[in-house]
């Protein structure tokens, strides 16, 4: 939108203009209207007799007041406001009434379905701060902020300030429970936070008391929630993870925690995993809060974030990037960091093979796209950090430091980041003035590793050649590193290469060597001599970023030996590097397939398995030949199916074979043993079905012609939670019917009331584009196509960009002529959309063209 849209010249303008700058913010939640008060007074310094602006969106502002002088309110427009004439010191008072959202930003209102009960929190991040009050919506213009807030008195309010007792107030008109009075909370000031770093939890929520010992003291520490999920909190065991990561981390950051306490709160409706609020921390509770049994892949992954959103408090938020160009050294940061002491100092200790079989993964398919940037990229305005939120950030990123810490060693690396810690403390910083700050520890100059590792996109693939002896011995081994066409530079790795025997007891490692890779081809003089290996792979334990082509010996060896593969590293290793063969039409999408249908079972590593069911059914619905899809789903859920009846009962693996039949399931009667659990007739021996389970059981009956419409609403009649109201939704949008995909479209881009909450949102993309056959979603395609611009102008943002994403056609490839044609001239004549829509549709038509490639070769496969 005009206005909403900061650049980085703009900002870089406006840190010139304004300094010491200092917040008091007053808001009062207590009116019954869609809308809260805000009332602001901002104090600054400023060039004398110089001109800036201060944002304030979505609201109707009726006061402005620029060191006791009012300022006409029709000077805010689109956003912002003029302020002109400053003075070396300024006292702003900007009032008014600003919009709740209900798209996960500004502050976003919740209504329990369940009590009626209203519940708030802020996600400010990237720029949504001047939704709530007015401000200069910037990283690097620091400050400490005042809150108080006012509200029925039978909540409670967290901020990044410790909580306050509240003040009963009297008299006041106008309240959002007339059955309760009001109550102020009165905060005291922050030390200097970005804005985006702010935050405001306020409603009827629950907590559970705690305290963290820290290096200066005892930490108060709470975890929030909801009223009626407060058996779910499994606090206790979220802040052992909080204590174990705090040790570890004021001992490598040489620098105590830097804030006066400590509350995690699960919010609903989240858009992401989790937010770094200092001292606030805003957890995601669709996602990180179970209400039944988790997986170990959902636990590993709450204590992931738990220990990446703490590392921040550091890292990003002690000290603050100066603009969204180095987003992503806060996130791979954190990204390596959580997962770092996520396997020193908690139950996860293989949370490395979780990382490199899921979120790293991620990133190589992101990395290859047309749209791919370099980790260090330019961000020319705060639309565009919508873009910047991708596993090139995170998980790249992650990697890239991962190798840096390799290529220096750990101490020293740690060495590096507790200096920057230090200098820059509540400041902000540059990659540059990060990087300097670790070259000094090393010693060693680093502009060479951030120019091909940091400043360079692409993902390089590594392969093997090698030859052997008569006596079965290796006579030459050589990696070579391929590099793509459009970004034409190698990286220096450090990896281990090993070499595999396939004998009675199974696969074991016959021998490693350490090696430094650097150029196109590196010949591994250690290795000759050695026994030639019947599975080789040249990035064992997955100590760099690249993606791994199998030699044909390999490839033979896993055909019939993979179901001896035992070690969780090498099993994610080895189904990584199919899965990426496929990807690069490399190798038939079924020998994928049935490699991760073999090894299922036997998966040491919960996320390992949770990760390739996911891509399995990518590989069905679309790099299968169309002609294959339905034949080996079908087959797909039978093996499945006889897996999880010889699965030990109450084990991880039974529930996770489970509910990877409820997504392989295609025909009704497959359906059919889904509802005998759902119904009770039938059940698995050590697995109750808890509501999210019973959900998605439910959600395979739909996708698999079992259920309808009607059915679905039984279900959903019987769980009015929040959560349960959200899963209908998903369910009734995967029946596998036109009728169904149509009505779930219709409700995203053709709302009858507004559109919906963002947590809806989501589940109905994901339902319309579950399809077993993915023929189910033509009749929809001209509309989806034709309606998409128009969906994501009223939804555009991180809620836009995320549906966008899940609709786009691309399962209709080989089953539709002329899918890439289509989408190449929605971007002809949309060549004026919003870069993150055209982003989207760039990807997809990527995905269209690999897809065809994997369908050629699976087909020339038969």
């Amino acid at each position: 939108m005009p206005g909403l849209n900061l650049t980085k010249a703009e900002a870089v303008e406006r840190a010139a203009t304004v300094a010491n700058v200092s917040y008091r913010v007053d808001l009062d939640f207590t009116a019954t209207a869609d809308t809260f008060r805000s009332d602001t007074v901002v104090e600054f310094d400023a060039v004398d007799g110089a001109s800036t602006f201060i944002e304030a969106a979505g609201a109707r502002i009726d006061l402005i007041e620029l060191n006791g002088e009012a300022l006409d309110p029709v000077l805010h427009a689109e956003g912002r406001i003029v302020l002109a004439p400053l003075r070396a010191r300024n006292t702003l008072r900007v009032a008014g009434d600003f919009a709740y959202r209900n798209d996960g930003q500004g502050i976003h209102r919740f209504v329990d379905p369940a009590d009626g009960e209203v519940y708030l929190y802020s996600q400010f991040a990237a720029n949504d701060a001047r939704a709530a009050f007015a401000c200069f919506d910037q990283p690097d213009l620091k400050a400490p902020f005042t809150f108080t807030v006012t509200v029925p008195d039978h909540w409670v309010v967290v901020s990044n300030s410790p909580t306050p007792e509240p003040e009963p107030l009297d008299g006041l008109a106008t309240v959002a429970d007339a059955d309760h009075g009001t109550a102020r909370w009165s905060f005291g000031p922050t030390a200097p936070i970005p804005t985006y770093g702010a935050a405001v939890v306020a409603g009827p929520y629950a907590f559970h008391e705690g305290l963290l010992h820290s290096a200066k003291g005892d930490v108060p520490a709470r975890v929030y929630g909801r009223r009626e999920l407060e058996e779910h909190f499994d606090a206790e065991r979220v802040l052992a993870d909080t204590q174990a990561g705090l040790d570890l981390y004021e001992r490598v950051f040489r620098t105590d925690y830097p804030y006066e306490k400590y509350d995690q709160i699960y919010v609903p409706q989240y858009n992401l995993g989790a937010m770094e609020n200092i001292g606030c921390v805003t957890i995601s509770e669709d996602r990180l809060l179970f209400r039944g049994r988790a997986s170990a892949a959902n636990l590993e992954f709450r204590t992931v974030v738990v220990l990446h959103e703490l590392a921040h408090m550091w890292f990003g938020n002690l000290v603050t990037m100066r603009w969204w160009d180095d987003l992503w050294l806060n996130e791979s940061f954190a990204e390596f960091i959580g997962t770092w002491a996520a396997a020193e100092v908690s139950e996860w200790t293989d949370a490395w093979v979780t990382f490199a079989a899921d979120r790293k993964s991620v990133a190589y398919v992101q990395d290859q796209l047309p749209t791919t940037h370099a980790i260090v990229t330019e961000v020319p305005d705060t639309e565009a950090t919508v873009s910047a939120f991708d596993m090139i950030t995170y998980a790249k990123g992650a990697s890239a430091l991962k190798q840096l810490a390799e290529q220096v060693g750990e101490a020293v690396f740690f060495r590096g980041v507790a200096s920057y810690l230090k200098r820059y403390r509540h400041g902000n910083a540059t990659l540059a003035e990060f990087l300097a700050e670790v070259e000094q520890a090393a010693d060693r100059p680093l502009d060479a590793w951030a120019r091909v590792w940091l400043e360079t996109p692409g993902v390089t693939t590594l392969r093997a050649i090698v030859t052997e002896d008569d006596a079965g011995r290796i006579s030459r081994l050589a990696i070579a590193e391929d590099v793509p066409a459009e970004h034409p530079v190698g990286r220096p790795h450090r990896v281990r290469v090993a070499g595999y025997l396939l004998g009675e007891e199974g696969l074991h490692r016959s021998w490693s060597v350490d090696v430094g890779l650097d150029g196109e081809l590196t010949e591994v003089g250690a290795a000759v001599g050695l026994a030639a290996p019947d599975l080789l792979l040249v990035n064992d334990q997955d100590l760099t970023y690249a993606k791994l082509h199998l030699d044909d010996r390999s490839l033979e060896t896993l055909r019939d030996g993979i179901r001896a593969i035992d070690e969780p590293m090498v099993q994610a290793t080895v189904l990584d590097a199919l899965w990426h063969m496929v990807r690069d039409g490399s190798l038939p999408a079924q020998v994928y397939v049935d490699a991760v249908l073999t090894l299922l079972p036997r998966l040491r590593n919960s996320a390992t398995a949770e990760s390739h069911v996911r891509l399995t059914v990518f590989a069905l619905t679309r790099y299968v030949a169309p002609e294959l899809t339905l034949p080996l789903t079908e087959a797909a859920a039978e093996r499945m199916w006889a897996a999880l009846a010889g699965a030990a009962p109450g084990g991880d693996p039974q529930l996770q074979l489970l509910k990877a039949y409820a997504w392989f399931a295609t025909t009704p009667d497959q359906g059919e043993r889904l509802r005998a659990l759902v119904d009770g007739s039938a059940e698995l021996e050590g697995l109750p079905l808890d509501s999210d389970l019973r959900w998605d059981l439910v959600a395979g009956m739909a996708a698999s012609g079992a259920a309808t419409l009607e059915q679905v609403d039984v279900y959903a009649a019987r769980d009015v939670t929040s959560a349960g109201q959200r899963r209908a939704a998903g369910a009734r949008a995967a029946i596998a019917s036109p009728d169904a995909k149509r009505a779930a479209w219709d409700a995203l881009a053709h709302p009858a009331t507004g559109p919906a909450t963002n947590a809806v949102q989501f589940e109905l993309a994901a339902g319309l584009a579950r399809a077993v056959d993915p023929r189910l979603l033509v009749p929809l395609l001209d509309d989806l196509l034709a309606g998409l611009r128009g969906y994501y102008d009223a939804n555009a943002g991180f809620v836009g960009a995320r549906v966008v994403k899940a609709v786009l056609p691309t399962a209709l490839t080989g089953r539709v002529d002329g899918i890439a044609e289509r989408l190449e001239t929605w971007l002809t004549a949309n060549a004026d959309a919003p870069s993150v829509l055209r982003k989207a549709v760039i990807e997809a038509l990527d995905h269209v063209r690999r897809a065809a490639v994997a369908q050629a070769v699976s087909r020339s496969a038969r």
